[in-house]
């Protein structure tokens, strides 16, 4: 019986692993440079250490999510992220009451370190208005590297809105910054039903700080080293 057992789950384990394998080629790509109708654009990634600090007032539960997220980024994009809790960080995670309160203008002065100018500001504001946004952030970088970013946490959402919005836009911040097709197994996704980052969200992040990936890579480029290197990927994880 065993080996009927073993010679089931082996082919089943193998379509099991190759869907998981195109799924996250599918989430990485579209993460990172959008839909197929952005014609220009390229790979955006952290070299060396990022900074994060945590402000505003929040549960401790989800101070502990958001410790729990980032330990997990760390091990799967191998970057030095260490929280710190002095001004100057290069990311902020800020803990609202209600996203309302971002829309409305309360955090201008925060958002605007990280926008250029308070035109671009007002618009983003306006997109988050319209799209009836609970969760988002801002990402900034020098060239294809990022140097900067923030996001916004609410307090007034359900547990796993907020646990969400925790794993999703921390991960944007490191270079997945779009949408990912709401049929995609994605936390990434729009109206996503995940709480926490699936397995081609982690594959994803794996395949964005693979050795061979560098900021500005095309998206043909980059897709192509995704192809390559996944299967290195998936094999550690056997």
């Amino acid at each position: 019986m065993l080996l009927v057992a073993m010679a089931v789950n082996g082919p089943l384990a193998a379509q099991a692993q190759e869907s998981s394998g195109a799924e996250a080629l599918r989430v990485f790509e579209t993460a990172a440079f959008g839909d197929s109708v952005q014609l220009v654009s390229a790979l955006y990634r952290w070299e060396g250490g990022v900074t994060v600090r945590f402000t505003g007032t929040a549960a401790v539960r989800h101070r502990a999510w958001a410790e729990e997220q980032l330990e997990e980024l760390r091990e799967l994009s191998g970057l030095d992220l260490r929280r710190i809790d002095q001004i100057g960080a290069d990311i902020l995670v800020v803990f609202v009451e209600g996203f309302d309160q971002v829309t409305a203008g309360k955090y201008n002065d925060l958002l605007d370190r990280f926008v250029a100018g308070a035109g671009r500001r007002d618009a983003l504001l306006e997109g988050f208005r319209r799209a009836e946004t609970v969760c988002a952030g801002q990402v900034v970088a020098r060239g294809n590297v990022l140097t900067g970013g923030i996001v916004f946490i609410p307090r007034d959402q359900m547990a796993p809105v907020v646990r969400s919005c925790i794993s999703a836009q921390i991960t944007r911040l490191l270079g997945l910054p779009f949408a990912v097709p709401d049929d995609a197994r994605s936390v990434l996704a729009v109206n996503s039903p995940h709480a926490h980052l699936t397995r081609p969200d982690r594959l994803a992040i794996q395949l964005l700080y693979h050795p061979r990936m560098r900021a500005g890579m095309s998206r043909e480029d980059a897709a192509t080293v995704a192809r390559s290197v996944l299967p290195e990927i998936l094999a550690r994880q056997d």
